[in-house]
C-alpha cells in the first residue's frame, strides 16, 4: 500500500500487551508511526507497560495516563479500562494479547463493526500464507481476521517507511556516521578490518562459546549488545554480576560493547 494522507482518516486502536525484550511495543510504536506519518490516520495505542514503553521513547511521561508523543494517542491499559471507550474503524489486537471484555462487548455494538485484526508475528514460514487475512469466528458474534506478516507477496508484507531506504543508504554511505554514533556510546576507534555484530537475543548456552570463538581468532570483533535477556548468558563467562551500559570488555581479537 502507497503512503496516502487520507482526507477522511480513520480511527485505529493498537492494543499492545508488553511481555519481554521490547519486540511487540516495538512493532506496534512502529506501526502506530507510520500509521499517522505516511496514511494521516487517527491512531491509539493502548499499552500495559509504560516503564518499558519508555526505554524507547524517552519523552513517554510515565505519570499521564493518557498523553500523545509523535502524533500518536497513548493510553495506559490497566485493570480499569475506561467505561467511555468507544471502538475506532479498525482495532489490531497484537500478539494475541486479550482484549477487555468491555472492549469486546462495545465492538459487538458498533454498526457497522470495526474491522479486527490479530496481529501475528512475523515468520518466513510457507504455512502463514494459507491463514493470512483469515476469519476466525468469535463469542461476540464478530469476526477477528489473522494477519501474518512475512516475505512473500502472499503474507501481509513487512513494515517499511517511505524514506526508509534511501536513509539507510545515506547514513552507511559515511563510515564516519558510524563511528560518530559508536563513539556517542563509549566506543574508542577500533581497527579498519574490524567486523562489527549486534547481537540480540534470549538466554543462549551457544552465546559463551560464539563470544570464546571470536576472541580466540585472528580477526578483530567488535560485539554490540544491548541491554535484555541476553546479558543473563554473558555474565557467568565474564565473572561478573552485572554489565552496565556503557561497559567495554576487551580480550584477544573481541571488544564487547554494552548499549542502552
Amino acid at each position: 500500500m502507497e503512503p496516502n494522507m487520507s482526507a477522511n482518516p480513520r480511527r485505529w486502536d493498537i492494543f499492545c500487551n508488553v511481555v519481554d525484550n521490547y519486540g511487540d511495543i516495538g512493532v506496534t510504536w512502529r506501526l502506530a508511526r507510520q500509521l499517522v506519518d505516511e496514511f494521516g490516520q487517527r491512531v491509539c495505542l493502548w499499552v500495559d507497560d509504560l516503564a518499558s514503553f519508555a526505554r524507547i521513547c524517552p519523552q513517554l511521561r510515565l505519570d499521564q495516563a493518557r498523553q500523545q508523543c509523535q502524533g500518536v494517542n497513548i493510553a495506559h491499559w490497566d485493570a480499569d479500562f475506561s467505561a467511555s471507550w468507544q471502538p475506532g474503524d479498525r482495532v489490531i489486537e497484537a500478539f494475541a494479547c486479550e482484549l477487555p471484555e468491555l472492549a469486546k462487548q462495545r465492538m459487538a455494538q458498533c454498526q457497522p463493526a470495526p474491522l479486527w485484526l490479530n496481529l501475528e508475528y512475523l515468520s518466513a514460514e510457507s504455512w502463514i500464507d494459507e491463514c493470512h487475512g483469515l476469519p476466525s469466528l468469535q463469542q461476540n458474534g464478530l469476526n477477528k481476521f489473522f494477519f501474518f506478516p512475512g516475505f512473500s507477496p502472499r503474507s501481509g508484507g513487512l513494515l517499511c517507511e517511505g524514506s526508509l531506504t534511501t536513509e539507510r543508504q545515506q547514513w552507511q554511505g559515511s563510515p564516519a556516521r558510524r563511528q560518530a554514533l559508536l563513539a556517542d556510546f563509549g566506543l574508542p576507534e577500533q581497527p579498519p578490518q574490524t567486523r562489527y555484530v549486534s547481537i540480540f537475543t534470549y538466554e543462549s548456552a551457544a552465546l559463551p562459546a560464539l563470544l570464546a570463538h571470536w576472541r580466540d581468532g585472528q580477526d578483530p570483533i567488535c560485539c554490540l549488545i544491548p541491554q535484555g535477556r541476553a546479558l543473563n548468558s554473558i555474565l557467568p563467562w565474564l565473572g561478573v554480576k552485572e554489565l552496565p551500559v556503557g561497559t567495554l570488555w576487551q580480550q584477544g581479537s573481541l571488544t564487547i560493547l554494552i548499549l542502552p
